[in-house]
């Protein structure tokens, strides 16, 4: 069976490495927990289609996050998203859910609660990829400014 993909994006890279480790250790070895250093490298690696789940955290100061949401929903519709956030607020949400992420978590959460609901969202039914398009020149960072 093959290794089952997860990218976090998060602009503070320490939250971004807590929650890759902790993710690695409590998954094991049939997932890869990467971290994407930027929105545009998220994106490549889903444009490629080696993502099984995105987990991001949109913060204030990111515009990047809210081009990469809109291009996974658009190009790769089949990749889930699962929101983490530490900027939670009720804005935030509405914008979330206006943008189709139907996964939101504030932070702070304990791993061991963060765990099932990774899973569940990774065993969500989802339509297999097209054979659209290749979209890994796509850059996010061309629209944004990131």
């Amino acid at each position: 069976m093959p290794v089952r993909q997860i990218h976090i994006f998060d602009d503070d890279p320490a939250a971004a490495l807590i929650t890759q480790r902790g993710l690695q250790m409590l998954l094991g070895d049939r997932f890869s927990v990467v971290i994407a250093s930027t929105p545009n490298t998220a994106w490549l690696a889903c444009a490629s289609g080696n993502v099984d789940l995105l987990i991001i955290d949109p913060s204030p100061h990111s515009s990047g996050v809210l081009a990469l949401v809109r291009a996974v929903h658009a190009f790769r519709p089949y990749i889930p998203m699962l929101v983490l956030t530490a900027y939670d607020t009720p804005g935030l949400r509405a914008k979330m859910r206006d943008l189709g992420v139907e996964r939101y978590v504030a932070k702070p959460i304990e791993l061991r609660e963060l765990l099932p609901i990774v899973v569940s969202t990774l065993a969500t039914e989802r339509p297999a990829a097209s054979g659209g398009m290749s979209l890994a020149t796509l850059s996010l960072s061309s629209s944004t400014g990131d």
